[in-house]
C-alpha cells in the first residue's frame, strides 16, 4: 500500500491508493469509515464521494477486475440508497466480471442476500450500510464552530460599544446642566 497516511475520501482515492486486492479491501473499509464517521451525511457530500471515475484496477494488478466491479457497484448502491443519481462512470462494461466472484463459501445465502448493482456485475456480498442522511444542518467540525463563535463574539462586543457609545452622547444631551444660582 502506499505509504501515504492520508483517508480516502473519494471512491476514486481507492483505486489511487490499491496496489493489490488487499490494498483495496483495507482502503475500501477505510473509505466507509470516512462515510459513516465522516462529514458525509448530506446528498450533496455522498455525490461529491462517488462522482469521479476511480482508475481501472484491471490494468494494475491481477484481480483488479474484481475491485473495478466492486466500485461501480457500491457506487452504484450507494447513490440509490442516498437518492441521487448515479455517476456515469458505473455504466463502463470494464466495471463488471465475465465469472461470478463470491466474498464468501455462503453462495446460496449471497446470492438471495445481494442487491442488484452488486448482482448484475456477478459481484455476490453484502456491502457496508455506509449512508446515513441526516436531517438538518450538515455537520460541522470544531475549528468550524470555534471560528464562528469567535466571529459572533466580535459582533457582540462592537455592538456593546456602540451602545455604550450612544447611550455616553445621549446622557450628555440629556442631562440637566449644573448651573450655579
Amino acid at each position: 500500500m502506499n505509504s501515504e497516511k492520508t483517508l480516502p475520501l473519494q471512491i476514486k482515492d481507492i483505486a489511487a491508493k490499491s496496489e493489490n486486492l488487499s490494498d483495496f479491501g483495507l482502503l475500501l473499509r477505510e473509505w466507509n469509515h470516512t462515510l459513516t464517521r465522516g462529514d458525509v451525511s448530506s446528498r450533496p457530500a455522498i455525490a461529491r464521494a462517488i462522482k469521479e471515475a476511480p482508475r481501472i484496477l484491471s490494468e494494475q494488478f491481477p484481480e483488479g477486475n474484481i475491485a473495478d466491479a466492486y466500485l461501480a457497484a457500491y457506487a452504484e448502491w450507494i447513490a440509490d440508497k442516498a437518492g441521487i443519481s448515479r455517476p456515469p462512470w458505473t455504466c463502463d462494461p470494464r466495471r463488471s466480471l465475465e465469472v461470478p466472484w463470491f466474498a464468501d463459501n455462503a453462495r446460496a445465502s449471497l446470492i438471495v442476500l445481494t442487491p442488484a448493482s452488486f448482482r448484475h456485475r456477478n459481484v455476490f456480498t453484502i456491502p457496508e450500510e455506509v449512508v446515513h442522511l441526516r436531517r438538518g444542518r450538515p455537520r460541522v467540525s470544531s475549528s468550524q464552530k470555534k471560528a464562528k463563535a469567535r466571529a459572533r463574539d466580535r459582533r457582540y462586543r462592537q455592538r456593546v460599544k456602540e451602545w455604550i457609545q450612544k447611550g455616553r452622547t445621549a446622557d450628555s444631551l440629556t442631562a440637566p446642566q449644573n448651573t450655579a444660582h
